[in-house]
């Protein structure tokens, strides 16, 4: 075999296996080349939808969270409401009441003057009349009237000799010298006052007592005053006869 030859046939052996590769090798078609742009589309398509679904979810949050707050404000306002609501009523009821009241006390007011005679009447009452039956009458009819106020809610007002005054219910008329009861506290009580629940429908007329003066520092004082007020004398020079003649 010449040198030639030598050389084809290994040009064949070496062609033949790159043929064999060639040969199992799956072939490129159209639908391969056109695959790979597809596949990118399909992830180009997949992250917008993503962004997308992002961005509805964040504007679904925020509609969430304005809505809440509206609910909130909402919830707020109902409750503001019913407590001024509530505050109406009760201010509504209290001043009803306080109506209610003030008419009673217009109405019954005539009758604490009868009260007054009745009292009066029984504080000067002679002991020779008080064993009469028609005594005893009269005394009821005082009793029913006082029951008949105090059903009404119209009751006394507090006032005794040595209780402190108050000016809110008590009227000072006067002042009396005594050391039987503390100065600026009541001594007298001349008329009685009344009350309807926290309303005054007249105050109780009192004394205040007043401490007494020591009656030598009196005595002492009022000699000093008079002698200071007196006015004084001129003294009157006597008179001079007037001289004449020797006889």
């Amino acid at each position: 075999m010449s040198q030639d030859e030598h050389t084809t046939a290994g040009a064949d052996i070496q062609s033949e296996p790159s043929a064999d590769i060639q040969a199992d090798a799956p072939p490129i078609t159209q639908a391969d080349v056109t695959a790979q742009p597809a596949a990118s589309d399909d992830s180009a398509t997949s992250a917008g939808s993503a962004d997308d679904a992002s961005a509805r979810i964040a504007e679904l949050e925020r509609q969430l969270a304005t809505e809440r707050d509206a609910a909130t404000d909402y919830m707020q306002k109902w409750q503001r409401a019913v407590a001024d609501f509530a505050n109406f009523k009760r201010r509504a009821q209290q001043e009803q009441e306080q109506r209610d009241q003030l008419f009673a006390a217009q109405a019954l007011a005539p009758v604490l003057h009868a009260l007054d005679s009745f009292e009066r009447a029984f504080a000067t009452l002679p002991d020779s009349l008080r064993g009469y039956t028609w005594i005893e009458g009269v005394a009821l009819v005082d009793y029913q009237l006082r029951r008949a106020l105090e059903a009404q809610g119209i009751t006394e007002v507090a006032a005794e000799p040595g209780e402190a005054l108050d000016p809110t219910r008590h009227q000072a008329v006067g002042e009396v010298e005594t050391d039987q009861q503390p100065e600026g506290h009541i001594a007298i009580v001349l008329q009685k006052g009344y009350q309807i629940s926290s309303l005054l429908i007249r105050p109780a007329l009192v004394q205040v007592a007043r401490t007494p003066q020591a009656s030598g520092a009196a005595g002492a004082s009022g000699q000093m005053d008079g002698e200071s007020s007196a006015p004084a004398t001129p003294e009157v020079p006597e008179e001079t006869q007037p001289s004449g003649p020797a006889p």
